[in-house]
């Protein structure tokens, strides 16, 4: 257990060291490190580093991507280092496969512990056609002021709490719905705001897959990692293998497989949401085979969503470096990267 758990961090800055001496030692290669223009909370660079493992003129290519949530990066980032540390790609890659693997792609988000970037924006709303027009979320709208409130205390909080769960017809406000969880593009300082043009790693994203990932001329695959809500320690993966043929659904045998097959199984979580990460890759590469995965390592279903709205308050209108501010942010991370054992 120490050992795994030495492959897991307390910081942004540890994590990075871990991954960068993970690729070299384990059989990998550092390609590019690309340093975002806003500073970590103690002044220093957010960096997204990107290392590739495998042969160069490989025809397969696997995809593995942490951060893309900041505060999820630390789970994301313990995978990279356990599996290059264990020499997995030795020990288990097909022949003319190769692995490009993405480390921190939402730096400052990580750096600070946050789900999401320098501009209040989540990411995975983000790679949506900005040249169209953008997805409506008018449940959201009707609970803007009640979702994103200018106090967190109470009686205040109680109230927009109530009101959220009459307007769902719940018993409870906290829950997954597409009018908080559903991403929303008309509040740049409200929860879940996918942005009104590609962000700093939606486009540094782009240029990594256009540069190393058009190497691979028969079947790109992705898995982007992510924490959250869900049972206690279970592994969900959300796959949408359209492009590359079901039977690529067999590659998964550990983990529960959520296929995104709307027309056969209706809607989901992943289906409600939109500008997913991993569905910038037909576009960027046009006629490949590709197998879209998102996996959730579920830390526990409590106070998901008032967590994100707290901590998205703090940034907004409070202090994150007051005693309050603090305290909120130690549940942030407790949510997303869990100290605690159940």
């Amino acid at each position: 257990m120490d050992r795994i758990a030495d492959c897991f961090s307390d910081t942004y800055s540890e994590a990075r060291a871990k991954f960068l001496d993970a690729v070299r030692t384990g059989g990998a290669r550092l390609l590019s490190s690309h340093v975002n223009p806003a500073k970590g909370p103690g002044g220093e660079d957010c960096v997204t580093d990107v290392a590739w493992i495998g042969p160069d003129d490989a025809s397969k290519l696997l995809i593995l991507v942490s951060g893309t949530h900041g505060a999820e990066g630390y789970a994301g980032s313990g995978c990279h280092v356990a599996w290059l540390r264990d020499g997995w790609f030795a020990r288990a890659a097909a022949r003319d496969t190769a692995v490009l693997l993405i480390h921190a792609m939402n730096p400052h988000g990580f750096a600070w512990g946050r789900r999401v970037n320098e501009d209040n924006i989540d990411l995975n709303r983000n790679f949506v056609n900005f040249s169209q027009p953008l997805p409506a979320n008018p449940d959201y709208e009707a609970l803007a002021a009640h979702i994103d409130p200018s106090d967190w205390s109470e009686p205040a909080l109680g109230a927009h709490n109530r009101a959220i769960a009459q307007f769902l017809g719940r018993d409870t406000h906290d829950v997954m719905c597409k009018a908080i969880h559903g991403g929303q593009y008309v509040n740049p300082r409200g929860v879940f705001f996918g942005g009104t043009g590609p962000a700093w790693s939606n486009r540094l994203f782009r240029e990594i897959v256009a540069r190393h990932a058009a190497r691979a001329t028969r079947h790109v695959a992705i898995i982007d990692y992510h924490t959250g809500g869900g049972v206690w320690g279970y592994c969900d993966l959300f796959i949408d293998d359209d492009l590359a043929g079901r039977p690529t659904r067999n590659w998964f045998s550990q983990v529960t497989v959520i296929a995104e097959d709307k027309a056969a199984h209706g809607k989901n979580a992943q289906s409600e949401t939109p500008g997913n990460l991993f569905y910038a890759l037909p576009g960027i590469l046009p006629g490949r085979a590709l197998t879209l995965c998102l996996v959730e390592l579920r830390t526990g279903e409590a106070g998901g969503h008032d967590a994100v709205r707290a901590e998205n308050w703090l940034f907004q209108h409070g202090d994150p470096d007051s005693a309050m501010g603090l305290a909120l942010r130690a549940r942030m991370r407790e949510r997303f990267y869990p100290a605690r054992r159940e």
